[in-house]
């Protein structure tokens, strides 16, 4: 039986251990995000314990029958659930830190398919599009180093987080290949992603290997249709400043020669919501470069949920909506019955922003439930406990992250 003791307090706190069943007692100088595992001080999973945190309070925790694995500390309440403390790391890494990546990194890819697509034609560069590209890898390489930092910080590594980097790395080479006007179809086949074991990570890469499919065969479709190579455009250097890469060095990988395509086309936005609402999530991530921008976040929004909830391909949207919707109603209803303690307010936050980018495209309908708990999200930060919006008054804040 593993049971960690995990401080999402926002500093350093002494924490105060004692095993009612067997006497242990010990004590514990925690950083934020910093876990210890107490397993070795309690005799079996029928124990009662009590943390004493100064300044916090003092938490009475019953193991069994609630399978307790992690024990948090935060700004004004002591709890515990069935998560792993890294499990509930990884949802602070993604939830908090890397809540938009996949949003920009989709920005980037339509960016460059456009520049390649010019360049490969002989054409001028825009520069409007290379400064955009250059700012909003700016912003990648700064989410990555803070998901980084956060790793080093909490003793923990995540696969997706590596291939993010990677991601990161290969599409800042080819848009400093782009306006060195040295970019080669060589150079893009040597590219490729490795092959990664986890579920998140495999998604990353699935995504990127597509955007660089379609490169490649822009590249090719150019040549092929041109006796010669064509001629050197000239290229306006955007005045945001290009970002650095990554400390960590990415890892060689074996190239692959992808299959030749169509040219990309842009696709109706009737038919993205079609694929939408039959929850066709590997069309839609296969068509990410043909897919008009306005609907980028909608299919980015999608997408996630779908992760989220870790729903199979081919679902309809209306199965995932339900339960989304059923989820918030259940969040409604513990806010205002003040049981607050058993929420994971970071998680809910996440999922009244999915429902809104559903709600504004017609995806989803209409709640009550999910207009109030957005209202409060927007207060601040961290969900206020219960006020006037509900229709009664509750003092203090809500801290918790369980799920």
């Amino acid at each position: 039986m593993e049971v960690y003791l995990l401080n999402l307090y926002p500093g350093s706190v002494t924490v105060t251990v004692t095993d009612n069943t067997n006497g242990n007692s010990l004590t514990y100088t925690l950083s934020q995000y910093q876990y210890v595992d107490i397993s070795s001080m309690i005799s079996s999973p029928n124990d009662r314990l009590t943390v004493q945190v100064p300044g916090v309070g003092t938490g009475n925790i019953q193991l069994f029958p609630f399978n307790a694995q992690t024990i948090y500390i935060t700004q004004n309440n002591i709890y515990s659930n069935s998560l792993p403390a890294v499990a509930t790391l990884k949802e602070i890494l993604y939830d908090n830190i890397l809540q938009d990546m996949n949003l920009e990194l989709a920005k980037v890819y339509e960016a460059l398919l456009s520049l390649i697509s010019a360049y490969a034609s002989g054409k001028s560069l825009s520069p409007s599009t290379l400064s955009n590209v250059s700012s909003t890898l700016q912003q990648i390489n700064n989410m990555l180093q803070n998901a980084i930092q956060f790793e080093n910080e909490t003793s923990t590594s995540f696969e997706g987080v590596s291939a993010y980097q990677q991601v990161y790395n290969n599409l800042n080479q080819i848009y400093e290949s782009l306006t060195n006007d040295t970019l080669t179809v060589g150079e893009l086949q040597s590219l490729q992603l490795p092959s990664y074991s986890t579920p998140e990570a495999g998604t990353i890469a699935s995504i990127y290997t597509r955007f660089l499919n379609n490169a490649i065969n822009t590249m090719e479709r150019a040549s092929s249709q041109s006796s010669s190579t064509p001629s050197s455009s000239s290229t306006s250097t955007p005045t945001s400043v290009s970002p650095s890469s990554p400390t960590t060095s990415p890892t060689s990988s074996s190239t692959t020669s992808p299959t030749s395509s169509t040219s990309p086309t842009t696709i109706s936005q009737g038919q993205v919501l079609a694929q939408i609402q039959a929850g066709d999530i590997s069309s839609l991530q296969s068509e990410i470069s043909e897919i008009p921008p306005e609907m980028l976040p909608v299919v980015s929004a999608v997408t996630q949920l779908y992760q989220e909830y870790d729903i199979p391909d081919g679902t309809p949207l209306s199965t995932v909506v339900g339960r989304l919707l059923s989820d918030i109603r259940d969040a409604y209803y513990k806010i205002s019955n003040h049981k607050q303690e058993q929420l994971n307010t970071q998680k809910l936050s996440m999922i009244l922003q999915l429902y809104n980018t559903l709600a504004r495209s017609g995806l989803a309908p209409a709640s009550q439930s999910a207009s109030k708990l957005s209202n409060l999200v927007q207060t601040s930060g961290i969900i206020p406990a219960v006020p006037s919006v509900l229709g009664q008054s509750y003092p203090g804040k809500i801290y918790s992250n369980l799920v």
